[in-house]
């Protein structure tokens, strides 16, 4: 996160430190040191360590530093030199990750920075978070246009035993590495491990068929094995397919190489699962950067995102008929009709992600995508039928930028007769989040779920979510009646080459849900305050994949918390934890 700072800074407008300009512009600056011990002494006890016990101070300060330079009109390439030498020097990565991560994210930065300053106390809370204070909101709220005459409640009834079923795979974060080496390096001092190069230590080299206790992604045959376990065992009816594709080698990616990446995934789906309707969402990974979403018509051509959208809208042609197509091009969206009555939505979510910096050029419903699901919605609805929503990043996340949140959870409150499900990716992590009517009896209208990862990034199993639907018939609900978890046993497979996928739970066992509707998982989310030991026992060890898991008084308040609130940055939903706490806590789990 902090590598990302040092580019943000460019960003950056003046702060409560007065930083001198330097009497003569430098000639050389090759290196972080000489250039910042001539600004004054602020800059130099930064260096030497004397203020490192404040990070956010010395975030300001550098912000200050970067400020000067942009004013004095230094060249892209030495605030690009300056910045890659800074991160090499603090440490924050070892070189080679700092010269490739600095410019991936140049062009972006420096063209934000061209057209918009930024407070830095607000960058360094983004980069930091909470021990730098909460500014004052970056973004005016905006809002959507919502139709009135929501339509009254009506009783759901479970359907009976016996009635058509569908069964759906959600894969989600497969984050495949082309590059994984069997006995390559765990512990490489890189964010991402499980490669050739060096720092090989004895019993710590990468499993054939993926590492845990490491920040490693998987290889090209574990995700083709997931592949044959679905195709032969599950047998699904569709594949909600919610995004991150690419490795976590942020620093080292390019354009090409993430077309490579989906279009080889999406080649094997094909050949695995010939027949089966896939309905695909980006992640933030698929971008070259990472999180680089610019809204469509924000930028020049050269720096939109065009390259993305058009090769998946040819990519994902595979199951998507042409009328979806469009709005894919356009900016990474779409809606199907999958039957007479049941609609599919997928959402691009990075236009809420906060760490997408062309947002703060402009985040008024990036894409039209908000008003655009408004319009699906209210045609749906008027039609009679019922909407499955997919997408990335779980709108109730504090990374979800505030005003696309609060606006998402209006329409899913107006529309919560029309959608069925939610259903989304990005924190590798299982869990849910209930959102609320703002009605007066605050009634639970729906929920996201968030599927585990197929990575194992990081100490995670390899997962996969099936869930059982009210199937297609005249007049079905189309409601989840139960999921399941699968996790590869890694351990097995890596010692005896023995590959098994095991149910690790179902809801109908471990939380005795009849079906998955709002109010069963809101009777579920009381359970689960009310008995510790229930939570200790089941929702926190599926959370990680892991029996004995410990969760201390502030981790169980947190986790309690995320299961409440699907709108972020709300303070009210859950008065017992402040939103800088929550903060902490999700930086903290970031895994994504």
């Amino acid at each position: 996160m902090f590598v990302l700072l040092l580019s943000l800074c460019l960003l950056g407008s003046s702060s409560g430190f007065h930083i001198t300009q330097p009497r003569t512009e430098p000639k050389d600056q090759s290196t972080v040191v000489d250039f910042l011990r001539t600004t004054n002494k602020t800059i130099d006890a930064l260096l030497k360590g004397e203020l490192l016990n404040t990070k956010c101070l010395g975030c300001e300060v550098f912000v200050e530093v970067l400020q000067v330079l942009v004013q004095q009109n230094v060249s892209k390439t030495e605030i690009v030199s300056l910045i890659r030498d800074a991160c090499i020097y603090l440490h924050i990565e070892d070189k080679r990750v700092c010269s490739f991560i600095v410019q991936q994210f140049r062009d972006e930065f420096i063209t934000v920075a061209a057209k918009l300053l930024l407070h830095p106390a607000w960058l360094c809370y983004a980069a930091i978070g909470p021990e730098c204070g909460e500014p004052a909101d970056l973004f005016p709220m905006w809002n959507v246009t919502i139709p009135g005459d929501k339509p009254p409640r009506e009783p759901l009834v479970r359907p009976k035993d016996g009635y058509p079923t569908l069964r759906v795979v959600q894969l989600s974060d497969v984050h495949v590495d082309l590059q994984y080496t069997y006995k390559g390096i765990i512990d490489c001092g890189e964010p991402l491990c499980c490669r050739e190069g060096k720092g090989q230590y004895a019993g710590h080299q990468a499993g054939y068929w993926g590492s845990l206790k490491a920040s490693c992604d998987i290889p090209l045959r574990t995700y083709k094995n997931a592949l044959k376990f679905i195709a032969e065992e599950i047998k699904p009816d569709l594949v909600f397919w919610t995004g991150d594709i690419p490795a976590h080698d942020v620093w080292n990616q390019s354009r090409s190489e993430q077309q490579h990446h989906i279009g080889l995934t999406a080649q094997l789906m094909r050949e695995y699962l010939p027949r089966t309707r896939v309905y695909p969402a980006l992640g933030n990974h698929e971008s070259s950067p990472v999180d680089s979403f610019p809204p469509p018509g924000l930028t020049s051509k050269a720096l939109s995102n065009d390259w993305l959208n058009l090769y998946v809208q040819k990519i994902w042609s595979l199951w998507l008929p042409p009328e979806a197509l469009p709005t894919v091009g356009y900016a990474g969206y779409y809606a199907v009709q999958h039957s007479e009555s049941l609609r599919i939505v997928s959402l691009n979510t990075m236009y809420c992600d906060a760490l997408n910096f062309w947002l703060y050029l402009d985040n008024n419903d990036p894409g039209g995508q908000l008003q655009w699901l408004v319009q699906e919605l209210t045609w749906a609805e008027k039609a009679g039928t019922k909407v499955i929503i997919l997408g990335h990043i779980p709108t109730g996340r504090i990374d979800c930028l505030k005003s696309f949140s609060w606006n998402y959870y209006r329409i899913v409150d107006r529309f919560e007769g029309t959608i069925v499900g939610q259903f989304m990716g990005h924190t590798h992590l299982d869990h849910f989040m209930m959102q609320y009517s703002e009605e007066p009896d605050h009634h639970p209208t729906s929920y996201q779920f968030v599927s585990p990862s197929l990575t194992t990034f990081a100490d995670l199993s390899p997962s996969i979510r099936v869930y059982t639907f009210d199937g297609l018939y005249s007049g079905s609900t189309y409601r989840p009646l139960k999921h399941e978890t699968y996790l590869f046993d890694l351990d097995r497979a890596n010692t005896k080459n023995e590959t098994v996928w095991e149910l690790e739970y179902d809801t109908e066992s471990a939380y005795n849900l009849t079906w998955l509707v709002p109010d069963e998982m809101e009777t579920l989310v009381t359970r689960l305050e009310e008995d510790r030991g229930f939570f200790n026992k089941t929702y926190y060890n599926f959370m990680y994949h892991k029996n004995g898991n410990k969760c201390d008084d502030d981790c169980y308040q947190y986790e309690l918390c995320q299961l409440r609130t699907g709108r972020s940055h709300d303070p009210s939903i859950c008065p017992a934890m402040s939103l800088d706490e929550r903060r902490k806590r999700e930086l903290k789990n970031k895994m994504c």
